[in-house]
């Protein structure tokens, strides 16, 4: 009976700890974009499957390792958000495997994508011809984004509340100087004003001040 109560007592207190979870770091857990989200899920239910059932864990060393974990996730996020190289290092970076109707051969190693698994992608976009493609690269979380040739493109986010995305920028092949410049245009000389920036693949931008 003991254990049943101690059990129930651990699954509340898991139960409340994904509410928390949920609610604190935003909705993106439901559907992972990126790597973090990813381990931070995993070893969320590692941590609750794992303790709910050991009798030798008490409740205490529960709620430790619970603020352990939640503290190690609110300094990656730090970090990932002040810092390029971490975020990098921990989410990866995309990956082109066809640039302007080229193929990038050795591109496929980086991305760990076997040619046969790059066919059957492509079949579930409609795709039956790599000749088709004007460009196609991996996503961080490991998505495929296909852009064929006739087609206008797909949008970059280049400035997210107040904060360059240097990676994007260096996606569309441009820098901080061309965006700032860019940006005057439009009298903006203050970024941190910016909620976002998004290019488009006209290449136009679409400005949203906070």
């Amino acid at each position: 009976m003991d254990f049943i109560i101690l059990v129930a007592i651990k699954l509340t207190i898991g139960f409340i700890a994904l509410v928390l979870f949920m609610n604190l770091n935003g909705r993106s857990q439901l559907a992972p974009t990126s790597t973090e989200d990813q381990i931070g899920n995993y070893v969320l239910g590692g941590i609750i499957g794992g303790v709910i059932y050991s009798p030798s864990i008490s409740i205490i060393q529960f709620l430790i390792v619970l603020l352990i974990w939640g503290l190690l996730m609110t300094i990656t996020d730090f970090l990932k958000n002040t810092n390029k190289s971490v975020k990098k290092m921990i989410d990866g970076q995309v990956v082109y495997l066809i640039r302007d109707g080229k193929m990038l051969i050795e591109n496929f190693a980086q991305a760990t994508l076997s040619i046969p698994d790059f066919y059957t992608k492509l079949r579930t976009k409609g795709i039956t011809q790599i000749s088709d493609i004007k460009d196609a690269f991996m996503e961080s979380n490991g998505q495929l984004i296909v852009i064929q040739k006739g087609e206008d493109g797909y949008s970059n986010l280049l400035v997210s509340e107040g904060n360059i995305q240097e990676d994007n920028l260096e996606h569309i092949g441009k820098d901080d100087a061309w965006l700032k410049e860019e940006l005057e245009k439009y009298n903006i000389t203050n970024i941190s004003e910016l909620f976002i920036v998004e290019y488009s693949g006209n290449g136009k931008l679409f400005i949203v001040k906070k």
